[in-house]
């Protein structure tokens, strides 16, 4: 290595964040298994010992591109939400749109994320506090619902988990079956029907 190159990997003004830019770039067209520390910091043009002033290893340069991850689909999550008014059952549409579009859109950070390569998520507290975060804001949705005589009244932390694992399975379906929605289902109809089938299971009877 050169000697500005070597200048370089000591000297990186901000090599944490361009680290996981381009690990980031990189997982846009490799899977998260195939990734690789020596790629990334070729790719910048730094010591192969520079990423491990920043990250442990590969499995917490991952756990820093799932809690990226979680980050910006929480932010979109939360605008859907907003979207949707005062109306929790639009809210819940809204927010599954947005939560199968990220996952089209970010498919490997979408697999990271939910993936075995980041588990168990109690090593890595920030990402599990903001995993957290997400389940909270779908938590969120659910008991304003109540409040506002929407739904019925029931155990919102066992409901928040059965409304996200319903539009996670339509996400996951689009994600590892893309043939199934591209030629015989229309996606949004699904996302759809998968949430109002669960807003009608949860929706208040009138006396």
């Amino acid at each position: 290595m050169t000697q500005a190159a070597s200048q370089r990997a000591y000297h990186h003004g901000n090599l944490r964040a361009e680290l996981l830019e381009e690990a980031v770039e990189q997982l846009r067209h490799t899977p998260a298994e195939q990734l690789s520390l020596r790629a990334v910091a070729r790719a910048l043009g730094v010591s192969q010992t520079a990423p491990y002033r920043h990250f442990s290893g590969k499995e917490a340069l991952l756990a820093a591109i799932a809690t990226r991850g979680y980050r910006e689909l929480l932010d979109l999550l939360g605008s859907a939400r907003d979207a949707g008014g005062d109306s929790a059952s639009q809210q819940l549409r809204l927010v599954a749109r947005s939560y199968v579009d990220f996952a089209e859109t970010q498919e490997q950070i979408f697999k990271l994320m939910f993936g075995p390569l980041v588990q168990p998520s109690a090593d890595y507290p920030e990402l599990r506090g903001v995993s957290r975060e997400t389940l909270l804001l779908v938590q969120s949705i659910l008991q304003h619902g109540m409040h506002n005589g929407e739904f019925e009244e029931q155990d919102v932390i066992y409901l928040a988990n059965a409304s996200w694992a319903g539009i996670h399975g339509v996400a996951t379906l689009r994600v590892d079956t893309p043939g199934l929605y591209s030629k015989h289902i229309d996606l949004l109809r699904q996302i759809d029907v998968a949430v109002n089938a669960f807003i009608n299971g949860i929706r208040r009877r009138k006396n």
